[in-house]
């Protein structure tokens, strides 16, 4: 039966630092708070775009692109 034991794969190492993905963290919950006074709340699609940025997947440039693309759908 231990031949089929099957090895947990080690985590995949972050792209970018705890702290670099804390201080974005906090910087869109700043911004999200500052649109909820403004009535403008993101949709879980932004949420999930600005989650990828934030681990690292996608860069600053991206965001906006995406955003339109997923506006222009809606």
């Amino acid at each position: 039966m231990s031949d089929l034991a099957v090895e947990p794969k080690p985590e995949a190492k972050p792209k970018i630092s705890v702290a670099e993905m804390q201080r974005w963290r906090e910087a869109l919950r700043r911004a999200d708070a500052h649109n909820r006074i403004e009535g403008q709340f993101p949709s879980p699609e932004c949420d999930a775009i600005f989650e990828a940025f934030i681990r690292g997947d996608i860069e600053q440039a991206e965001i906006l692109p995406r955003l339109h693309a997923l506006h222009r759908h809606i």
